[in-house]
């Protein structure tokens, strides 16, 4: 079991252990969960399941059947219950729960995955957002070539709303404050932070910061909505950001409770049973769901290698090995983007890349508000002039003008890449 300070110590023994507690190094977000347990039960849980309980008073409703349940599984494995929630789209509640630290958790996990009340049980798994930085790229504008200016005098995004699921975002910042429809913090653990988190500030900027502001950037659909669903934290030291198994599972249950256009999910990790039942009932819902893919570790591949979800990489980062089938490439390099404090800066990676497709999306809804997520893969891929061992580099202005060459898009040609390398095709 995990504990804090207690505050109810008196005198010299409470103010030593605050001392004490106060030098303790920050828990790593692994080191949070490494004796915790996420599990499902049935909705319809069937009477004999709840017979043996120490409770003797009559069942009145279904919560209270599950209540009775769930406190039964509590005392049976010894257990504390952290947080419960219901999945009504699935037909299951979720319980969080902890086991004290001289148990191992392979154990726990078998002693749960035995109990015939139990629908699903796994440890808390972790995400990691994908961006990268480095000094050693030139400096480049990314969106020279691709015609986003010409496209925006047929489509800005307009009436169209991109969820981002991520860290925080910086709600201040001139370039996104007229776009941000709706936020939420899902980090139980970062509860005072959001509006200086960056890198959820650097997604929405590329996919949405606004246009004829006097300001800064342009975002691939200016005009479109953005929903903000905080399930993510930041390092303040490493920068880096990662998420986890509850937190996402909190953030898509309102994803469909809000139901956005578009989904963008700028990270990758393990598979999670649990999270691809929610992400598939997001895809049920018509909503576009675009995902990022680590060309660092190909192991970790998830939620990007759902069926229906549109995986994307940075060719920087590209293996055609680990891709996707339903994959695509975007620019990734040196994207210059919002970040906290209405500042800018240039940022790189496939969670830059996916929120550029993610904006792609969004032009495209505005254009077709019908559009599926398996039209969207089928356009972006029928649409591009050019690929990379096979896999179709997105091009947003063919995409989007529903053409192969025309006047539009032709205007300014990148030139074409062929199967194997990247150099011009003759």
């Amino acid at each position: 079991m995990l504990f804090t300070c207690r505050q109810t110590l008196t005198g010299l023994v409470s103010l030593a252990l605050l001392v004490s507690c106060a030098n303790q190094p920050p828990r790593s977000i692994e080191d949070m969960f490494a004796h915790q347990v996420l599990f499902t039960i049935s909705e319809q849980q069937p009477q004999q399941m709840v017979k043996f309980s120490r409770y003797d008073y009559a069942v009145t409703n279904t919560r209270q059947k599950l209540q009775i349940v769930i406190d039964s599984i509590m005392d049976g494995h010894k257990l504390k219950k952290i947080g419960r929630w219901s999945l009504k789209t699935l037909g299951l509640e979720a319980v969080r729960a902890e086991f004290k630290q001289n148990r191992n958790i392979d154990e726990v996990l078998h002693a749960l995955r035995q109990d015939a009340r139990i629908e699903s049980v796994q440890p808390i798994k972790t995400y990691q957002l994908l961006i990268y930085n480095d000094p050693y790229f030139n400096l480049q504008n990314t969106v020279e070539g691709d015609n986003l200016e010409k496209v925006h005098r047929y489509v800005t995004g307009k009436n169209v709303s991109v969820g981002v699921v991520d860290t925080g975002v910086d709600r201040t910042h001139p370039e996104l404050a007229a776009r941000i429809i709706y936020s939420a913090n899902f980090v139980d653990h970062d509860q005072f932070s959001f509006d200086d988190d960056e890198h959820g500030t650097a997604v929405a900027g590329v996919i949405g910061s606004a246009a004829n502001n006097d300001l800064g950037i342009v975002g691939v659909a200016p005009d479109a909505k953005l929903m903000i669903f905080k399930s993510c934290s930041e390092d303040r030291q490493t920068k880096r950001a990662s998420c986890d198994s509850v937190s996402l599972m909190k953030a898509l249950l309102d994803v469909l409770r809000q139901k956005p256009d578009v989904l963008n999910l700028s990270l990758s990790g393990p598979e999670d049973k649990l999270l691809m039942l929610l992400i598939k009932a997001v895809l049920a819902e018509g909503i576009i769901v675009v995902a990022a893919v680590d060309g660092k570790n190909p192991r970790n591949t998830f939620p990007a290698s759902i069926p229906g979800v549109l995986a994307v990489n940075s060719l920087a980062q590209f293996d055609a090995a680990f891709m996707p089938k339903n994959g695509v490439l975007a620019p990734g390099l040196e994207m210059l983007t919002t970040t906290p404090g209405a500042t800018y800066a240039f940022r790189s990676g496939s969670s830059m890349s996916a929120a550029y497709v993610s904006g792609v999306a969004a032009l495209l809804k505005e254009r077709d508000p019908g559009l599926s997520a398996q039209q969207l893969i089928l356009r972006l891929h029928r649409t591009s002039p050019e690929s990379v061992k096979a896999v179709p580099m997105v091009d947003v202005c063919h995409a989007v003008m529903r053409v192969e060459d025309g006047e539009v898009c032709a205007l300014e040609p990148i030139g074409m890449l062929n199967q194997e390398t990247v150099e011009p095709k003759i």
